[in-house]
């Protein structure tokens, strides 16, 4: 890579970003191209995004999931309810959350509201998990402080003999809307490219951004 190109970011593709110089009128079409490019390049974890939600008191946390569907409206993922951050999104249902590529040099930041969605799209992503997951998620009480790990374990076992489980309650898919969407890519001397859309009205302001 040429020294040129970053000081800190080791991504080796260069990808092409026309939308930068023509932006379509929403965020959707753009994130489905890079979606897609980046699980056929070969990115490690297209689908890993980096989910902050905040307390009663303003107190951000962060964790990972997985973007299970890109709709036009926003980012499905699944959770659940008795989780830190099932918890916090029902105090306060809004969240950011950033996917990057190492591989690609690309970033995609999305803010917006979370809504649970209908019951019909948690049991499909639920039947969508690999089955051995389905023990484990039923035995959770996610982020409760845990006791006896033996014991959990054990239960786990015991569950995993049963065959495929029906979905808990708590489980709920979610989608985090497209309110704020940037996209960014990583440019010569430090030039990157930021493309950036606000959510108005029916539709949705986009702008470009200084490196």
């Amino acid at each position: 890579m040429s020294s040129t190109r970053s000081e800190t970011l080791t991504g080796t593709v260069d990808i092409r970003f026309p939308e930068y110089d023509a932006p379509p009128p929403g965020p959707a079409g753009i994130f489905r191209e890079w979606w897609d490019t980046a699980a056929r390049l070969g990115v490690r974890e297209p689908k890993a995004l980096a989910l902050a939600t905040v307390d009663g008191r303003g107190h951000p946390s962060t964790r990972i999931v997985a973007v299970n569907e890109v709709t036009d409206e926003g980012l499905v993922f699944a959770t659940h309810l008795n989780s830190q951050k099932g918890r916090e999104l029902a105090g306060n249902p809004w969240a950011s959350g950033l996917l990057y590529w190492r591989e690609t040099s690309q970033q995609i930041s999305v803010s917006g509201s979370v809504e649970i969605i209908g019951p019909e799209v948690a049991d499909a992503k639920w039947l969508e998990r690999p089955l051995f997951t389905h023990a484990a998620s039923v035995t959770s009480r996610q982020s409760e402080e845990l006791l006896d790990m033996a014991a959990f374990q054990a239960e786990v076992a015991r569950l995993a003999d049963a065959g495929p489980l029906p979905r808990p309650e708590t489980y709920v898919a979610c989608l985090l809307r497209f309110d704020a969407v940037e996209f960014w890519a990583n440019g010569e001397n430090r030039v990157h490219q930021r493309l950036r859309y606000d959510r108005n009205g029916d539709g949705y302001a986009v702008r470009r951004l200084q490196p």
